[in-house]
């Protein structure tokens, strides 16, 4: 093979490319910053919901944990009861 043939030479326009890169970026921290207000009002809304409920949702749990154990209670028993 000789090295007299060259091959094409890959040119990027320079000023198109950081166009882009910048519109890239400003694109980036835009949608980060919609993001950031967008978890915000959520979160608000969240804290919101969570001040009308008639019970706190770690009462919510311990009521539901509870509701369970004795669930599993009964049902442990109904099983040894009936396996004699």
């Amino acid at each position: 093979m000789s090295n007299s043939t060259s091959r094409p030479r890959f040119e990027v326009n320079r000023s198109l490319m950081s166009s882009g890169v910048v519109l890239a970026c400003v694109g980036f921290f835009l949608w980060l910053i919609g993001a950031a207000l967008s978890a915000t009002a959520l979160g608000q809304a969240a804290m919101k919901w969570i001040d009308q409920l008639e019970e706190s949702p770690s009462e919510m749990a311990r009521r539901r944990a509870h509701q369970v154990k004795e669930a599993v209670s009964a049902g442990s028993k109904a099983w040894r009861e009936q396996s004699h």
